[in-house]
């Protein structure tokens, strides 16, 4: 299978590390010269528990390549989805499928912009994945993927991707309510992101203080409400359990909104805080925290990360 990941970042280059090693044929897809000049150099370096090894990939932007791709992994923050599918129109066919696991909600829509719902894999990771420096990614653990289709329907061609993925040792399965996860990792993300981004908090300090502890759960539960208001089956104890365990095991953690914030890059907002207040809106749930959360977000977004040194994303 002929497949481009787009995001050469820490999850995009896990996806492709490990597709790579089990024999698919994978180029990588990004636009961050440093990125690009790394990888192309020494190859995408991935330390996990088993040691370091090298992948060498092809790696450039999109108009680098020609042909189609029977397979897009698609690896973008969510607000840069549709610039980076506009970039590589012309490597979609007929009968090209797309796979997101990316954060928060809404992906779907924008990929459909380009590629039929009938071809679109989605789901969610828990995988852990962090770029250390350009071209070199750590992976601290395990983790799993579950998919399915996004218009309900199963098919051959999603088994095969399944399988595919599977194969690569990155645990995949097949999960027809997929949307549970996803809904209750966007609470989750929309929880600990929010804050940590308004108030530079990790994970342990708003463990340690009860204020932030209050605001954490003030906007899960306003996320579940939402979900459950669309009819999906979110489960309100096993997310609050995520959210404990996040607090007890990774308290040095800066969640990625303020990790973006303080290196001067744009944060996923509209995606996470501010698909939550969106979706409320639409279904009629009140959401004060989450929406003032989502707002004040959007400010920082617009004001302050012009004016502050950028970096590399992640």
């Amino acid at each position: 299978m002929r497949i481009a990941v787009i995001g050469a970042g820490a999850m995009g280059g896990l996806f492709a590390a490990r597709l790579s090693g089990s024999g698919q044929d994978v180029s990588l897809i990004d636009v961050a010269p440093v990125q690009i000049e790394a990888i192309e150099v020494n190859g995408l370096r991935m330390t996990d528990e088993a040691g370091e090894k090298t992948y060498p990939l092809p790696i450039g932007a999109a108009d680098r390549y020609t042909g189609i791709f029977d397979l897009l992994i698609v690896f973008t923050k969510g607000m840069h989805t549709e610039a980076a599918l506009t970039a590589a129109r012309h490597l979609i066919g007929p009968e090209t499928f797309a796979l997101t696991v990316q954060n928060g909600i809404g992906n779907v829509e924008t990929i459909e912009r380009f590629i039929s719902r009938d071809r679109i894999v989605m789901g969610m990771t828990n995988w852990p994945s962090t770029l250390v420096a350009p071209g070199h990614i750590r992976v601290p653990g395990d983790g799993q993927i579950r998919i399915w289709a996004a218009d309900g329907t199963p098919s051959a061609r999603l088994e095969d991707v399944c399988a595919m993925l599977d194969d690569a040792g990155l645990n995949c399965e097949l999960d027809p309510a997929v949307e549970v996860a996803i809904w209750e990792k966007l609470a989750f993300n929309a929880a600990l992101n929010s804050l940590a981004a308004a108030a530079d908090l990790t994970v342990g300090e708003m463990a340690d203080r009860r204020e932030a502890r209050d605001i954490v759960f003030a906007i899960l539960w306003e996320t579940l409400a939402v979900a459950k208001a669309k009819g999906i089956g979110v489960d309100a104890d096993r997310t609050r359990k995520s959210v404990e365990h996040a607090f007890a095991h990774h308290r040095s953690h800066k969640p990625s909104m303020l990790q973006d914030y303080l290196a001067g890059r744009p944060m996923e907002i509209g995606t996470i805080t501010g698909a939550v207040a969106a979706e409320a809106t639409r279904q009629s749930v009140p959401t004060p925290v989450t929406t003032a959360f989502a707002n004040l977000l959007s400010i920082l977004n617009s004001e302050c990360y012009l004016d502050r040194p950028s970096i590399s994303s992640s």
